[in-house]
């Protein structure tokens, strides 16, 4: 099996007049692929997929991989490969976030990758991390004479990056994400700790932005996006945007309901249902903190991030077709 999906992926990558191309993200929560066409103008998202492995479930107790989220995100890649092989996938570019960063056996899963199927696995810093959502969600937003707060909540961390008249200024990962979080299982040990760390993304806010509030709270990341869409199936609203007060109603109601009524009234999956609960709850706060009237939602991140990185021209707009 190893030798044959190793060709596999060897024979891909030989046929340079092809423009599709794959971007697959390692995160804390989920591991998330995107199969996309690239024109001269336009990157086409055909397909998208996500793995619930939850990888920094064990890493955030032990620091350490175990052996059946090696085997889940082996299997998983197998399956991916498969897909490329289908779309006719010219490259593939892989990266892993938090719990790789955390995990002491994260070698030993990336030698595994490759050797199986030929995929190298990078995994970046937190600063790569922020500046590669920075250049997707600046294809969607208009930053021109703005001040503006992009935050991204992930499984293991969360990034806060400034930007000032369209550059990105600064930046920060904060060790703090959703998986991280409901290891503590009382909510309100989640939020103190909340508490704690939306104190210190402020003082980090107002050590570049000074006390005024900021002119745009952008929100990134799968709760997020979620968030936004459970404004439009509840609320019959957008799902681009949330005001700080839908935030509140929302944090509010989430928190009420048990986790096995989050995913039968809302739909949510299983991996998504826990999480969602702090995710709000840490976007409530930062945005009561800067006193940020709403957050803007797009529909891109780290993986669009990562797909421009690919193709390394940041004119081209995005398209999700499935």
């Amino acid at each position: 099996m190893p030798c044959k999906i190793s060709s596999m992926i060897q024979s891909l990558r030989h046929h340079p007049s092809l423009s599709t191309i794959a971007a697959i993200d390692i995160g804390s929560n989920a591991l998330r692929a995107v199969i996309a066409q690239v024109s001269a103008h336009k990157i086409d998202i055909i397909r998208s997929l996500r793995f619930p492995l939850r990888l920094g479930e064990a890493v955030f107790q032990n620091q350490l991989l175990s052996p059946q989220k090696i085997r889940e995100t082996e299997e998983a890649f197998i399956k991916l490969l498969h897909l490329f092989s289908a779309y006719n996938v010219t490259d593939v570019r892989a990266i892993a976030t938090s719990a790789m960063r955390d995990a002491r056996n994260s070698k030993l899963l990336i030698e595994d990758l490759k050797a199986i199927t030929g995929i190298e696995i990078e995994v970046i810093s937190g600063a790569t991390e922020a500046q590669m959502i920075f250049e997707a969600v600046r294809t969607q937003i208009k930053f021109n004479n703005k001040r503006a707060v992009l935050m991204d909540i992930g499984g293991g961390s969360t990034e806060i990056s400034l930007v000032e008249n369209g550059a990105l200024l600064a930046s920060h990962s904060f060790n703090v994400g959703t998986v991280r979080l409901i290891r503590l299982k009382q909510l309100q040990d989640q939020q103190h700790h909340i508490d704690d760390v939306s104190l210190e993304m402020t003082r980090f806010v107002r050590s570049r932005f000074g006390t005024r509030s900021p002119d745009l709270f952008i929100g990134t990341g799968g709760n997020l996006r979620r968030i936004g869409k459970l404004r439009r199936q509840f609320m019959k609203k957008p799902s681009t945007e949330c005001a700080l007060t839908e935030i509140n109603r929302m944090a509010s109601s989430l928190a009420k309901m048990s986790y096995t009524e989050r995913i039968h009234r809302l739909k949510l999956e299983p991996n998504r249902a826990d999480v969602i609960v702090p995710a709000t709850l840490l976007t409530l706060r930062l945005m009561q903190e800067l006193s940020a009237k709403k957050v803007i939602l797009p529909k891109v991140g780290l993986k669009e991030g990562l797909l421009m990185s690919m193709v390394n021209n940041n004119h081209r707009s995005f398209d999700h077709l499935r």
